[in-house]
C-alpha cells in the first residue's frame, strides 16, 4: 500500500475525537491541527515518490544489466571443442559423472534461446570439427528438441539419415518432430513419412527386420489422424506385421486426444488387436488418462467408452493400485480408504475383486 493512502493511527484518533467535539471545539482543533496533517501528508508523499524514483531507477538498471549479460553471452562463442572433450570423457567413462555439469548446463540454455538460423551455424560448426562419430552424435542429440521446437519439419530433414544410422540416438527423439509437423502440414508430413519408408530410412539393421523407431513415427502420426480420418489410422495399422501392432498402439500419447479420438483409440486396440494382446494398450492408455486412480473418474471413462468385462477389470485393478499408493505415499491407509476400494472393485469388477484387493493392498504395502 501507497503512503500516502494510509491513515496513520494518530491521524484517525484525531478524527474520532473531532466527532465528538462541540462544533466551536471542533474548529479550533481542526485550525490547531491543520498544520500538523498537511506536513504529514507532505512528509508521506516525498518518500513515495522517491521510492518511486528509486523503483524505476533500480529496474532500469536491472534490465540493462540483463541485457548486457545476455549480449555478451551471445558475443562469446562457444567452446565446442572443451564440449566434445566433455562428451568424450563421458563416452569413455560410460558415465555422465565426469561432465562438466556447469558447462553443459549452460550450453544447454544457450540452445534453447538460439534462433533457427543460429542452431544451423552451430551445428555446421561442430562437423567441421572433424570429431569421431560417437562424439559428434552426443553434441548434436542436443540440437534435436530445440530445433523441433523451431522447425520440426527442418528437424526431420537434417537428422533423416540418423533414424537409421543411430537409433537409439538422435533417431529415437524425431518422433515428436513429425507429431509437430503432422499438426502444421498433415499432408506434407505423411508425404514425407511415405516416402522415408520407401527409401530405406527406416530399414532395420536387425536379424528380425524389426524397427522400432518406425513404430515410434507410426503411433506419433496416428495421434495426429485420429483427430481426423481414423480409418487411415486402421490402414496404416493393420499394415504392420501381427506382433507389432500391439506394440504401435502402445506408444500413442491416449492424453493427448480428444474424448472422441481417445475411444477411436480404444476402438482399434479392440479392432485389430487378439484378446490377449489387449491388456498392455489399453492399460498404458488408462493409466495415462487416470494416473492418480481417481474412482470416479475412471467409472466415467470407462462408461463413456462402453468398457467390456475384461477392461473394466484391467482398469479396476490399476485404479484400486493407484489409490491405495497415492494414499500410502501421504498416510496410512485406513479402514475406510480399503473399504472404499473393495466396493470399487466390487462394481466394477465382481468376479475378480478380491484378488485384485489383494494385489492392489499388497502393492500399497511397498510404499510404506
Amino acid at each position: 500500500m501507497k503512503p500516502i493512502h494510509a491513515i496513520p493511527p494518530a491521524l484517525a484518533l484525531v478524527a474520532a475525537l473531532l466527532w465528538n467535539l462541540p462544533p466551536w471545539r471542533a474548529i479550533q482543533a481542526l485550525e490547531a491541527n491543520s498544520l500538523s496533517l498537511r506536513e504529514r501528508l507532505d512528509a508521506a508523499r516525498v518518500p513515495a515518490a522517491r521510492e518511486v524514483r528509486e523503483t524505476r531507477e533500480t529496474r532500469e538498471t536491472r534490465e540493462t544489466t540483463v541485457q548486457e549479460v545476455n549480449a555478451t553471452r551471445e558475443a562469446k562463442p562457444i567452446d565446442w571443442r572443451y564440449l566434445a572433450a566433455q562428451v568424450r570423457l563421458s563416452v569413455k567413462s560410460n558415465s555422465s559423472e565426469s561432465v562438466d555439469e556447469q558447462a553443459w548446463y549452460a550450453f544447454s540454455e544457450r540452445l534453447e534461446e538460439m534462433t533457427r538460423e543460429q542452431l544451423l551455424t552451430a551445428l555446421d560448426q561442430i562437423a567441421a570439427l572433424g570429431l569421431e562419430p560417437e562424439v559428434r552424435a552426443k553434441l548434436e542429440e542436443a540440437f534435436v528438441e530445440p530445433l523441433v521446437e523451431k522447425d520440426p519439419q527442418l528437424a526431420l530433414t537434417r537428422f533423416a539419415d540418423r533414424i537409421r544410422d543411430d537409433p537409439d540416438g538422435i533417431g529415437s527423439e524425431l518422433a515428436p518432430a513429425l507429431t509437430a509437423w503432422a499438426k502444421q502440414d498433415l499432408t506434407a508430413a505423411t508425404d514425407w513419412f511415405g516416402q522415408a519408408l520407401a527409401t530405406g530410412v527406416f530399414e532395420s539393421k536387425t536379424l528380425d527386420g524389426r524397427s522400432n523407431a518406425r513404430l515410434e513415427f507410426e503411433a506419433a502420426l496416428a495421434g495426429v489422424l485420429l483427430a481426423t480420418d481414423p480409418a487411415a489410422v486402421d490402414r496404416r495399422i493393420a499394415e504392420l506385421p501381427e506382433d507389432q501392432r500391439a506394440e504401435t498402439l502402445q506408444q500413442i500419447q491416449v492424453s493427448e486426444l480428444t474424448p472422441a479420438a481417445q475411444k477411436d483409440c480404444i476402438e482399434l486396440i479392440r479392432r485389430l488387436l487378439p484378446v490377449d494382446e489387449r491388456v498392455g494398450p489399453f492399460a498404458s492408455a488408462f493409466y495415462e488418462l487416470i494416473p492418480d486412480g481417481d474412482y470416479q473418474k475412471a467409472a466415467a471413462f470407462l462408461d463413456g467408452i462402453q468398457a467390456t468385462p475384461e477392461e473394466r477389470a484391467i482398469a479396476a485393478g490399476m485404479a484400486a493400485g493407484s489409490r491405495l499408493d497415492a494414499i500410502a505415499e501421504k498416510r496410512n491407509v485406513t479402514r475406510d480408504d480399503v473399504a472404499a476400494t473393495r466396493e470399487w472393485l466390487t462394481r466394477q469388477a465382481p468376479d475378480t475383486a478380491d484378488r485384485l484387493m489383494g494385489e492392489a493392498l499388497g502393492s500399497a504395502s511397498t510404499e510404506g
